[in-house]
């Protein structure tokens, strides 16, 4: 399967995850189906699923981007370090008001994945 095949079927995935999440009213319930979803991947599809996942985590859409920090996070997707510091520029430079909050959980996420002391600010 290519990357754009791939995309498409992992976010329609995630919009009806989310989607069944609204109407059961439970926030949590699209990323408890996304991570069981990134669990039943092989290798090549846990490949391109980083794949997609970093490009989320570039989204302008904060949710979308809450859900690919969580599942990197989660899965110590280290692939996704360079797309942190991008996003960790951008956050940066936002005057967005939850930008502060954003940037600290990437810094952190970035500095597990390298293990040691991140800032991508430097």
């Amino acid at each position: 399967m290519n990357l754009g095949k791939f995309r498409d079927q992992m976010e329609s995935y995630r919009r009806s995850a989310d989607e069944e999440a609204r109407s059961l009213k439970d926030s949590y319930h699209a990323l408890d189906r996304l991570h069981a979803l990134y669990r039943s991947f092989d290798e090549k599809e846990r490949d391109l699923a980083n794949q997609v996942l970093g490009e989320w985590v570039l989204s302008e859409d904060e949710n979308l981007r809450f859900d690919a920090l969580a599942l990197i996070d989660d899965f110590k997707i280290s692939e996704a370090v360079t797309t942190l510091r991008l996003l960790v520029e951008r956050l940066a430079a936002s005057s967005a008001p939850g930008a502060p909050f954003e940037l600290q959980k990437v810094d952190r996420i970035a500095s597990e994945l390298c293990g040691q002391a991140y800032n991508g600010r430097d």
